[in-house]
């Protein structure tokens, strides 16, 4: 299962700079070395700020409030 998800992390990794940039390019595997870095910090994002989901909404409410329009 492990193998399963590390296999497709990868496919998603090499896919996308892949769209931007040839893969036969010298600048691919930096290219793909950046997205994997960006990846890895928005999974870490989205873990460390879970417990927070409901504070977040919260304000977004109050703001959405704020700018709604006065009837």
């Amino acid at each position: 299962m492990l193998d399963w998800i590390g296999e497709k992390i990868l496919a998603i990794v090499t896919f996308v700079p892949a769209l931007l940039v040839a893969e036969d390019s010298p600048t691919f595997m930096a290219v793909r070395a950046m997205f994997g870095l960006l990846l890895i910090v928005l999974i870490a994002y989205l873990i460390a700020m879970r417990p927070f989901r409901s504070v977040i909404v919260r304000c977004k409410k109050a703001m959405s409030n704020l700018f709604a329009p006065r009837s």
